[in-house]
């Protein structure tokens, strides 16, 4: 049984397949070359790097010279937003019942146990991505013992977590 699913339809893919067999979804892993950008030239890079040196002395200067003569002692902290950072599950895409078992393995502490449960809906593809949608049952079977998950299978067929 293998593992690789097609990300659009979840149907089992061969390794190496460039189409899915029953939706003709097109893999990444066609065996073309990969697509070279052009490099910077060294004075473009050498411009841009200046131009952040200046940047990082102008941000310093500002907090250092910044203000002195206030009463207050305490700076305002500013809030920035952190980036999502989401778990790789695995870097192909896998199907229904692999993500289950990954999610098993990661989520429950005995994996044979009656009372545990994982169960994943199937795909829904967008352009660049599919959701799967999975629910995992916790020893006591109430709904406050019911964690929902979602798994992402990106452009380039990772599959990703991401707990809302």
């Amino acid at each position: 049984m293998t593992e690789t699913a097609c990300p659009n339809c979840d149907a089992p893919a061969p390794p190496g397949a460039s189409r899915c067999a029953r939706c003709g979804y097109r893999f990444l892993e066609d065996g073309a070359p990969p697509i070279r950008r052009p490099r910077p030239s060294g004075r473009g890079l050498a411009a841009a790097l200046c131009a952040v040196a200046l940047a990082a002395i102008a941000v310093s200067a500002a907090i250092v010279l910044g203000d002195r003569g206030g009463d207050d002692d305490t700076a305002m902290a500013v809030a920035l937003p952190q980036p999502a950072h989401l778990d790789v599950l695995s870097d192909h895409p896998l199907n229904r019942r692999g993500i289950e078992r990954v999610l098993t393995e990661r989520y429950l502490a005995v994996p044979d146990d009656d009372e545990t449960d994982v169960r994943c809906a199937p795909r829904e593809p967008a352009p660049a991505h599919s959701v799967r949608r999975c629910h995992i049952l916790y020893p006591g079977g109430t709904d406050h013992t019911i964690r929902t998950v979602v798994v992402i299978t990106t452009a380039n067929g990772s599959e990703v977590l991401s707990e809302p």
